[in-house]
Parts: C-alpha cells; structure tokens; sequence
C-alpha cells in the first residue's frame, strides 16, 4: 500500500466514524495523521515475510488513548481491518487478519481497563463493546470446547441465535470431515497452555449449507491456573475460497476442452519426480492432429473448436485413469502423462489407442463429418534422467519422427538408449 492508498484509506475510516457517532472535539486533533501511521503499521504486519500480531495490539492501545471509545467506532475499524487483507498480495491475509483483529481487541480493552473511563466502568463492559460490535465473527468457549457466549456477527455467520448457541459443541458447527482436525488443533493450543492457533474448515450453517470458515482462537487465563477459555475470531471465507478455487482452476486448466493445461502437465511430472524411485519410468504421448490448420481455412475456427473439444473428449474416455493424465498444452496439441510403473509396451498401447480413438469421424452438422487423424511422438525416460521443461521437446521429436513417416502413426523415443521406434 502506497503512502497515498495509506492517506485515502485514513480520510475513509476517519469519516466512517464521524458519520456513525460524535466524539469529544479533543479526539480529532491530528486524528487522520494518527491513523495513518496505524493503518501503514497493519499494513506492514500483514504483508512481512515474518508476521508478528503485536501492531495490533499496539494499534488497539493507540486508539484507546486517542480517546476512539465510543463502541461505534469498532465497525468501521473492522471493515478498515478487512479491506487491508483483501489488498494484502501475503498468502496468509486471512490468517493474519484474525490475529490482528484478536490483538487490536484485546490492546484496545486492555487500555480501556486501564484508563477506567467514566462510561465503562467493568472488564465485563468493555469486553461486550468489542464483542457485540465487531464485524468478525467471536465466541467465547470453556476448556471442553462448549460455547459460553457468541457475538451477534457469529448469529449471522451459522444462522443461528445466541441463546441457540450457548451451550453448544464448537465441534457441533463442523462438518463431519473436519471434527477431527479442529479437536486436535485445540489440543495441542491447550497443551501449550498459551499461545493462538489457527484453522481453516467447512461449518454446518443452520440451514444445512455448508461454507467455509476461518479461526484465530486464543488461550486466555482466568483468576487460577486452572481457569481457561478460548476466544475465537472467525469470518466466513466461502466466497473468497470459492474465487482461489476458480482462479486455481483457470491457472491449471485450458479454458476451451477444460482439460488440464501445460502449466498443470509440467507440475504433475515434477511431482512425479519428486516422489517416485529413481528407477522408476514415466511415459508421454505427444499428440498432434494432422493438418488441422486445413479444417480452421476451410469451416472455420468454431468448426476447429468444436473438433478440439470432440478430440480431448474422446481422448478422455478412451485413455482416462488414476495413473493417466490428459492435457491440451496448446492449439492442437494433447500430451498424455503416464506415471510410473511405466515400460514401452504401455506407451505403445496408449499411442495406438490414442490414435484409434480418434479415426471415426467426427459430426460438423446435421449431415456432415470430418476425418482427422493424428501423430504421436512419444517418450519412455527412467526418472532419474527426467528434465521437466525438456521432456515436451523429446516428445517433440518423435513427433516430427512420425510426421515424417505419414499420417496416424506415432515414433517412441527411450532416453538412455536413443532408439526411436514405430
């Protein structure tokens, strides 16, 4: 965030307070300034290769003292809160936001204690300001994980009320696979006896939908030792890990067949690399179709589409398998990974079954078909020897092998040895 995106946002939160309610005319002296320096110091923490929570308990503490102790300004501080994660480029904003949002919570209540204000005479009270106000998600749990108190913001969040709530498992809200992970999460925070943790999981809301959540739970002490809670903050992230996914899926997939794309195919051989013996082999069919630049002149490129979708579908359900994986890499060209245990008779037989899947001719009309046929150029390469960016350009060469030795035919390269064969 920039110096001018720090003033713009210190204008917007400063005005979002003086529009939600009035403050002592001493409280806005240099304010904006103020702000600026504490929303440049979230900013910073969310984005540092190494994340530390305290700027916000300092920031909680700065804004107690600026006199900001009127409950309203607590959900136009959320929103300055969310806004600076969403703009955060860390990939662990969400986590992060939790626990700046728990730390800000607790300097801020902190001081408040502190200072004893005429109007919030109790840590009971000054808890709630926070508590009932905040646009995160809070709920307060005893040692065995039962709810003790919720916030309005977690009412909404699993479409429940709070007398609904108290008294309820935090492991009743998960869904089922992820009881297990939650429960061992909070039992290594409580063997640690202090100290946050974070999770991530799916919550049951009331009316049987299922989302995405995100938790920051803090271990706090009571008057005893043996006295504890957890504090967790939490939001809903169904729709922002619906968008990761999507992204996700647009980076790996090509947009026309949706088959998996070059970058997915390069990802999936190393991971093959990584985890397989070294005397291991994997296999690729390099599948290009002849002369298809000839069907995009004569019908067309919605026509060739067509053809693109039709080839990677027949492709798919001839070849498709756990230990196989189909991909177009670009424009006419499919490759087919085949992870170990991998020898030349597979490969052969996935070339020869790759080329007869796509012979019968494929429907361009009402009364009209065209005949394609491709050439294969294929590679076996024990996985020691495999280079990743390289093993394209290998099976490229088989490719201009077959090519050469006329239409639907393929070439198989072994590396090691260097004897193509048909």
């Amino acid at each position: 965030m920039d110096s001018r995106e720090v003033i713009e946002t210190a204008r917007k939160w400063s005005a979002a307070i003086a529009g939600c309610h009035p403050l002592p005319s001493t409280a806005w002296d240099g304010i904006e300034n103020r702000m600026a320096g504490w929303i440049a110091e979230l900013d910073a923490a969310l984005s540092a290769d190494r994340f530390d929570p305290e700027p916000g308990h300092r920031v909680g503490v700065a804004m107690a003292r600026a006199q900001l102790t009127t409950p309203a300004v607590l959900g136009p501080t959320s929103s300055v809160l969310v806004d600076l994660a969403e703009r955060s480029a860390g990939p662990e904003a969400t986590r992060r936001l939790g626990a700046l949002t728990g730390e800000l919570s607790r300097g801020y209540t902190t001081e408040l204690l502190a200072s004893r204000t005429s109007r919030l005479q109790t840590a009971e009270e000054l808890f709630h300001v926070v508590f009932d106000n905040a646009a995160v998600a809070i709920a307060l749990y005893d040692v065995d994980g039962i709810t003790i108190d919720a916030n309005p913001t977690t009412e909404r969040m699993v479409g429940m009320a709070r007398e609904d709530i108290i008294g309820m498992s935090g492991l009743d809200f998960m869904a089922a696979g992820d009881r297990e992970k939650l429960r061992l999460c909070v039992t290594r925070l409580m063997k640690r006896k202090q100290g946050t943790a974070h999770f991530e999981g799916r919550f049951c809301r009331a009316d049987g939908t299922i989302a995405w959540g995100s938790w920051t739970m803090t271990l706090v002490h009571g008057k005893s030792e043996l006295d504890m809670y957890i504090v967790a903050v939490g939001e809903d992230i169904t729709e922002r890990r619906a968008l990761q996914e999507e992204l996700q899926w647009q980076a790996h997939h090509d947009s026309l067949t949706g088959m998996p794309n070059r970058r997915c195919l390069l990802e999936r051989v190393q991971a093959i690399v990584d985890e397989a013996e070294p005397e291991a082999s994997l296999g690729v069919c390099f599948i290009d179709l002849d002369s298809f630049k000839m069907i995009n002149d004569r019908y067309g490129h919605n026509v060739g589409d067509r053809v693109l979708i039709e080839v990677g579908r027949r492709l798919d359900a001839a070849l498709a398998s756990p230990s196989v994986m189909l991909s177009r890499i670009g424009g006419d060209e499919f490759v087919v990974l085949l992870s170990p245990p991998c020898d030349a008779e597979r490969v052969n037989d996935a070339a020869g079954v790759a080329l007869a899947s796509l012979r019968e001719p494929i429907p361009i009309g009402a009364d009209d078909s065209l005949s394609i046929s491709a050439s294969v150029g294929a590679v076996l390469t024990p996985i020691d020897k495999v280079d990743t960016e390289k093993l394209i350009d290998d099976a490229d060469t088989g490719l201009y092998l077959a090519k050469a030795s006329g239409r639907d035919t393929w070439v198989l390269n072994r590396i090691g040895d260097g004897r193509p064969e048909n």
